[in-house]
């Protein structure tokens, strides 16, 4: 519903972007029940990593959001800048927990 509302140039309702992240965050906290579960070194490191490499993703967004607020006519105000941010990092974290999960 999110990615239809964007496609026809109308801005999502910010509840509606941050309940996505959220049902991201979630799916990606019952996949990883398990091994937080122990709290043992396995699961400092998956927390450790996933957050090191959501910082990139982060820096990333940052400057695709800065390039074409600069040489674009992209018009978002401030509001839902915060939300697409947001959300994006929510979701980049508990991504990058079940990558790293499934890679150690």
């Amino acid at each position: 519903m999110t990615s239809a509302l964007i496609s026809t140039g109308r801005f999502p309702i910010g509840s509606d972007v941050m309940s996505f992240a959220l049902c991201i965050m979630a799916f990606c906290n019952a996949h990883l029940y398990p091994q937080f579960k122990a709290k043992d070194e396995r699961s400092k490191i998956i927390r450790e990593r996933g957050m090191f490499y959501s910082y990139f993703f982060l820096v990333g967004y940052l400057a695709i959001f800065m390039t074409l607020f600069q040489f674009t006519s992209l018009y978002l105000s401030g509001h839902q800048t915060v939300y697409i941010v947001s959300a994006l990092l929510i979701s980049t974290v508990f991504l990058s927990f079940v990558v790293v999960s499934k890679r150690i």
